[in-house]
């Protein structure tokens, strides 16, 4: 699995071949990168991916058979292919969902060609991406959904919204960021959370949260 700029695998899942012809012309731009499969559906999501293992996966939501459920399955079988979601679609609900599955970035369509690349290069380092514009509406529709969460557990809002951010894959000193709280307050409420899921790290304290709210 490639971790730099070097061989970078790439599949493109969308149902307008004009959209992926323009990926293409697009990616054929950025250092290393090679196409290694074109399909519009979820079927073909899954099926190329499993064949190929690409190291990198664009898919858009409206796909035939729902982008969702392709991400859902991939993840679930192949953890180390990273999906990104570029879609026209900015309902904060949905960017939710495709990151809680497991999805790597949220891309709206109408992004430049050098940003593209941009934040797909800093995806293949192991950091996230949503596109800017919309990020403040996904913070917000993120701490809807925590205040509710929260009321069904016995964490609070901002246990709930630090454990949301680990399972996006997020540090700590990027969780402080993004949350507007010290580097240290998170590493408070991570030993909070260990110590109520009754784990030793990181991963196991995720993995309880997963299973007491599987939805």
């Amino acid at each position: 699995m490639a971790s730099n700029m070097t061989s970078v695998r790439i599949g493109i899942i969308d149902d307008h071949a004009v959209v992926r012809e323009g990926f293409v012309r697009i990616l054929r731009k950025m250092p290393a990168a090679s196409i290694v499969f074109e399909g519009s559906t979820s079927r073909d999501a899954v099926r190329l991916a499993t064949e190929h293992e690409p190291d990198l996966m664009i898919v858009d939501l409206g796909i035939e058979g729902g982008g969702l459920n392709a991400i859902r399955i991939i993840r679930e079988n192949l953890p180390q292919v990273r999906c990104v979601v570029v879609t026209a679609s900015d309902d904060p609900k949905m960017a939710i969902a495709a990151l809680s599955l497991g999805a790597k970035g949220y891309i709206l369509k109408g992004i430049s060609s050098s940003d593209l690349i941009a934040a797909l290069q800093l995806i293949l380092s192991n950091q996230s991406f949503v596109s800017p514009e919309f990020a403040m509406r996904l913070v917000a529709a993120a701490h809807d959904k925590s205040l509710n969460e929260a009321a069904e557990t016995n964490l609070n809002v901002r246990e709930v919204q630090v454990i949301s951010e680990v399972e996006n894959g997020l540090t700590n000193r990027q969780i402080a960021e993004r949350l507007k709280i010290s580097e240290q307050t998170v590493k408070y409420y991570m030993t909070s959370l260990m110590q109520k899921f009754g784990v030793s790290n990181r991963t196991r304290a995720v993995l309880e949260y997963r299973r007491q709210n599987p939805n």
